[in-house]
């Protein structure tokens, strides 16, 4: 129960942040997300393309 807790508090805690500083969340997530992947199948080139493309569609 704590770790979903735990969870949820830095989820809202990021959020706050997100909101602040005029960030998405849901590309900050994306970006988390792919940091996970690389870690999990060490491709380097998953997480290059992830952040290339979240990037591009910021730009855009």
């Amino acid at each position: 129960m704590k770790i979903k807790e735990t969870r949820f508090i830095h989820e809202s805690k990021l959020k706050d942040l997100c909101n602040e500083n005029g960030i998405e969340y849901s590309s900050l997530t994306t970006l988390i997300n792919s940091v996970k992947t690389k870690k999990l199948l060490k491709r380097n080139n998953y997480h290059q393309q992830t952040i290339n493309d979240i990037i591009e569609n910021s730009t855009k």
